[in-house]
């Protein structure tokens, strides 16, 4: 559904903000996240009030789902009485929201239920699926089957004042890491040179691109598909300083040699095997953000250690700048990142 992230600082200003003109959604409860507040609204703002609060609250709309805004008690009980207990629980358990497409985890009549509350809160929706199996293959894709609405594979999703269209069965994007996207952003400084590696369908290297029109991005993705969209979400964002690369890693990490002050590597399952490509790519002082899953009793130091071991057999060094949980993955595994200034030896 719809609502509004806005910094902590700004928070108690829009909430009035939003009382006074009719637009909070109070069928829904106010949640925290990462260091931003979302206030579920009831209608998109027209563009005058959108800019307004663009400027004056630093906020911005987001799509989220139950998995964020939980029904009030009042509204959980006529949406149980409306759907059915096992229809409600797979709402509430959250859907991923891609834009015009929603993705629900229900079969049968269940989903049919579930469908009918989604498309009727989440205007913008016009085609829900379900999922019919795990992420798997090298490309990490999914099967999906038709629940209800369009029949329509193509979404079309807005984040972070870019837009992006591609076919969910056929590439991997994960609307969850819209926040590590906008911290990225960020943090990249004017003129830099970027290596986005495992770039999927482009959101790191698009976002990267559109704010920061003076950088210079490399975006490499191994899938013919992601590609295809990446190539043309470049075209659709109007960044012409996004080169899209079809092909594996390695190979470029020798066309890319030394190019690189900063690399990404948006990949949790294998980054560390991606290491030596990485470090090719990077210029003697650079940054990597390095993602991967890990035990949540420690999440940490299971990474540094080995890292710092790789990079000791290179004659290179590394310093955490910055390191955070991005998200759970599983009630053991959680999803990490590392901010890390790598010094490499004079050649």
């Amino acid at each position: 559904m719809l609502g509004l992230k806005v910094p902590k600082a700004h928070a108690e200003d829009l909430k009035v903000y939003l009382k006074n003109k009719n637009l909070s959604d109070d069928r829904y409860r106010i949640f925290e996240r990462n260091g931003f507040i979302y206030f579920p609204i009831s209608s998109k703002p027209s563009q005058t009030a959108l800019s307004l609060i663009e400027n004056r609250f630093k906020a911005s709309l987001s799509d989220t789902s139950f998995e964020g805004f939980k029904p009030n008690s009042a509204y959980r009980e006529m949406l149980l009485k409306k759907t059915g207990k096992k229809a409600y629980d797979s709402i509430s358990k959250g859907y991923d929201l891609f834009g015009n497409i929603a993705v629900i985890d229900a079969e049968g009549s269940a989903a049919k239920k579930a469908a009918a509350v989604i498309m009727g809160i989440n205007k913008n929706v016009k085609t829900v699926l379900s999922k019919a199996g795990a992420v798997s293959g090298k490309y990490r894709t999914r099967k999906y089957s038709y629940v209800a609405g369009e029949e329509n594979y193509i979404a079309t999703y807005k984040e972070n004042g870019c837009t992006f269209s591609f076919d969910i069965r056929k590439t991997f994007f994960s609307t969850r890491l819209s926040f590590e996207r906008n911290r990225l952003c960020e943090l990249v400084a004017p003129r830099e040179n970027v290596v986005v590696m495992f770039a999927g369908i482009g959101p790191f290297a698009i976002e990267i691109a559109k704010k920061h029109p003076e950088t210079k991005v490399i975006a490499i993705e191994l899938n013919k598909n992601a590609c295809k969209y990446l190539s043309q979400n470049i075209k659709l964002n109007k960044v012409g300083n996004v080169i899209a690369e079809l092909g594996d890693v390695k190979k470029f990490s020798k066309k890319y040699r030394g190019f690189a002050d900063r690399i990404i590597m948006p990949l949790p399952r294998d980054s560390y095997a991606f290491m030596e490509p990485a470090l090719s790519m990077a210029k003697r002082k650079s940054t990597i953000h390095y993602y991967a899953f890990a035990g949540a009793a420690d999440p940490f130091n299971e990474h540094i250690a080995p890292i710092k071991r790789f990079l000791a057999t290179k004659k290179a060094s590394m310093a955490v700048s910055s390191k955070r949980i991005v998200r759970s993955y599983s009630p053991t595994e959680v999803e990490i990142v590392l901010d890390m200034k790598v010094r490499k030896p004079k050649a």
